[in-house]
């Protein structure tokens, strides 16, 4: 299947995600980059129980869509209060129920979070349609912006951008800076751009400065060079934030490739005086052309996108930790059982653990000493240890203290001092 966001193949029958980009794709091929389908697509993966617990929830948006932080942050926000809850709650009553318990979820992203108009409702739309229960609202035509601006009813992020600019023009700064927030928390990245540039510059309200790197950094995952820019800029001079030069610098080179000549110009400077990297006076000519014409020139081998790494299963891991932390067993096992299935040696020990316990999954003692076996095969000392408690007292296998010496005897040559003390005790 071809990558609709990067372009790149990867084996559909395999993964269901690009391997070079993490973008999750439909059967068909399409990427799913929107709230609904992120949302259908947990939901269908871990069951619309899912949802009900936002921080798992969240855990889970963030593990499979890493590359989207922008639709993260849209679900944690349509999730807010319990909406999925509330709307689970209802999905069998009638129609009328199910839509007045969403205008009670539109209320809340309204009254509590100022998320308003269409927005909130898309929002809850789509959690609605990902934990099964389908609500609807009417849906009216919007005013012409001369019409609506007095009113202040303008729901559409482009418009409100529109009317953002407009005010900017004109000077009148604090009309500006309200319809770019507008746009901005609907993540229109161009208007996060320029809430950057108004909290940096004090512009319309307060100076902020960490406000600013926040706007920029939200404006640049959502693709805007020049914010992008701004947060190297930021960084390279420590404003909000400690001196980073190296961020700086890759900050710097994205957006120089996305056409930012500001950008273009200090990636010039670096190649050509040596700093944070090597000094090339070919680079720094081409990016000096860059900066006057505005051509993108050929990425030089040591820039070329990498191959992906294979994944290791440690962000699961960490995730299946996190759970833990947080008391949520089931969450845990899921993400141990995903990292030890793609190798991850502690994972295997840690889901092993799961099943011998029946913590967070149904207690299968075989199936534990399955995987206490794999990760002992690859001289994991813990997964040792626990096949020698296994075959000292008989859970799923036969009594044996041959065995049982055996694998003590690994885990403690492997520096596992509890093994070392009842080898002892054995002898």
């Amino acid at each position: 299947m071809k990558c609709a966001r990067c372009g790149r193949t990867f084996d559909d029958k395999k993964q269901d995600y690009c391997g070079y980009c993490r973008t999750v794709h439909t059967k068909k091929g399409e990427a799913v980059r929107d709230l609904k389908g992120v949302l259908c697509y947990i939901t269908n993966k871990f069951g619309e129980e899912s949802l009900l617990d936002l921080r798992r929830a969240d855990a889970l948006i963030a593990d499979y869509f890493p590359k989207e932080p922008a639709v993260r942050r849209q679900a944690y926000v349509a999730l807010y209060d319990g909406c999925a809850k509330k709307l689970y709650a209802v999905r069998e009553k009638p129609f009328e129920v199910r839509c007045a318990a969403a205008a009670g979820c539109v209320k809340s992203l309204r009254d509590e979070l100022g998320i308003k108009g269409r927005t909130a409702a898309d929002m809850v739309e789509a959690v609605g349609g990902a934990v099964g229960c389908e609500v609807s609202f009417k849906k009216t035509e919007l005013l012409p912006a001369s019409e609506t601006e007095s009113k202040k009813n303008v729901t559409d992020a482009a418009e409100q951008y529109s009317l953002g600019r407009h005010f900017d023009r004109i000077h009148d700064y604090e009309k500006a800076l309200y319809w770019f927030e507008c746009a901005a928390l609907q993540d229109h990245g161009e208007a996060q751009y320029y809430m950057g540039s108004y909290r940096l510059e004090g512009r319309g309200g307060v100076q902020d400065g960490a406000g600013a790197l926040e706007w920029f950094i939200r404006g640049a995952e959502n693709g805007v060079a020049q914010a992008e820019y701004m947060v190297g800029y930021l960084c390279a001079e420590g404003i909000a934030c400690e001196i980073d030069e190296e961020k700086a610098f890759n900050c710097f080179l994205s957006a120089a490739k996305k056409g930012c000549k500001e950008a273009a110009q200090i990636i010039a400077m670096c190649y050509e005086n040596g700093v944070h990297t090597k000094k090339d006076p070919v680079l720094a000519q081409k990016w000096k052309n860059v900066a006057e014409s505005g051509v993108i020139p050929d990425i030089p081998p040591e820039t070329e996108i990498p191959e992906p790494l294979a994944d290791d299963g440690e962000e699961l891991y960490q995730s299946a930790r996190r759970c833990l932390a947080e008391k949520d067993m089931e969450g845990a096992a899921v993400f141990y059982k995903r990292a030890a299935e793609v190798g991850h040696l502690r994972a295997m020990c840690s889901y092993g653990k799961c099943l011998y316990t029946g913590s967070g999954t149904a207690k299968d003692p075989a199936e534990a000493f399955r995987w206490f076996k794999t990760a002992a095969d690859q001289n994991m000392n813990i997964a040792q240890y626990n096949l020698g408690v296994m075959y000292l007292k008989g859970v799923y296998v036969p009594k044996d203290m041959t065995e049982a010496r055996k694998y003590f005897s690994l885990a403690a040559e492997n520096g596992h001092e509890e093994a070392a003390k009842i080898l002892k005790k054995l002898k």
